[in-house]
């Protein structure tokens, strides 16, 4: 029987003129496993904690990947002004999405004004990632009372501050030798010369990541090595 498998993270795992790496995981882990991707453009950390949360909630999962955000970001429950407010974001309008019953706006970027207050006045610096650090532990709690095997990673690398940098630490982490963070992999990678400034690292990058990065560290991601070289050799032939 498959085991299933969720993964969350922020635009870095959610598809869109490219491939990003979960679609990837998918094709190779095929035979042993069904991924089920939440990840949402821009979301934020307190989102990707209440997205696990709602999902481990409402069905079973064998094993999980995070894949934590930037700890500045705030995202909103919609009440009608913040509906509104989406409504004129020329941006990120479209990035309305449903979360433990509640309707959510993922504001990511957004130069929205209420939105940069937020960002200058309230909540800044050690406070953000402070709070981010709260919603691991929390994440890790949840899914070891679940019973779910997990790994975490970072979008973006950011310091473990005290007096929780002992406890995080203890977590399985992904990581590419001393960095953290997946954005800078892409710095790294075979593939990097492919890269060209994309928003987000380039659909080769993602696969790399996953032979290089995310294999080795994680115990439950299996998959046939001529099976990703196969993949790996047509995605180069399409690509270049």
């Amino acid at each position: 029987m498959k085991k299933k498998l969720l993964v969350i993270s922020d635009g870095n795992g959610v598809d869109n003129d490219y491939k990003k790496w979960p679609f990837y995981l998918k094709l190779l882990t095929s035979k042993t496993h069904t991924v089920i991707n939440r990840s949402v453009v821009g979301a934020s950390n307190e989102f990707i904690f209440m997205q696990l949360s709602d999902e481990i909630n409402k069905q079973d999962y064998d094993c999980a990947i995070l894949q934590w955000s930037l700890p500045k970001r705030f995202d909103v429950i919609v009440n009608d002004f913040w509906l509104e407010q989406a409504r004129q974001d020329p941006i990120y309008h479209f990035n309305i999405v449903e979360n433990n019953n509640q309707t959510w706006w993922v504001t990511s970027r957004s130069e929205n004004s209420h939105i940069q207050e937020y960002h200058n006045k309230f909540v800044r610096g050690w406070q953000s990632l402070q709070r981010t650090q709260c919603y691991i532990m929390a994440a890790a709690e949840l899914l070891k009372f679940k019973k779910i095997d997990f790994v975490f990673s970072l979008c973006y690398d950011f310091e473990f501050i005290e007096p929780n940098k002992q406890i995080l630490e203890s977590y399985p982490w992904v990581k590419f030798k001393n960095n953290k963070g997946y954005s800078e992999f892409r710095y790294k990678s075979k593939y990097a010369s492919y890269d060209k400034n994309l928003g987000r690292p380039h659909t080769l990058i993602n696969l790399d990541w996953i032979n290089t990065v995310l294999k080795p560290s994680v115990p439950f991601v299996n998959y046939d090595e001529q099976t990703y070289l196969r993949l790996e050799d047509r995605l180069v032939k399409q690509l270049t």
